[in-house]
């Protein structure tokens, strides 16, 4: 259960970091918050599939 929360972590980090870019120009502290938000949220996805490593193996 741990692991897949971290794939759909990783995976929503992702995505928002990747949309991130097309934050209107005048948000420039938002697009930044955005992707540090989003940086977090790949590892914390991270952290959680290797803590399921070893149940999963």
């Amino acid at each position: 259960m741990l692991a897949a929360a971290g794939v759909l972590g990783v995976m929503a980090g992702m995505a928002s970091a990747y949309l991130a870019r097309w934050l209107p120009a005048h948000g420039q502290a938002h697009g930044q918050a955005v992707e540090t938000v989003a940086g977090l949220m790949l590892l914390g996805g991270f952290a959680l599939v290797g803590s399921a490593m070893p149940v999963v193996l």
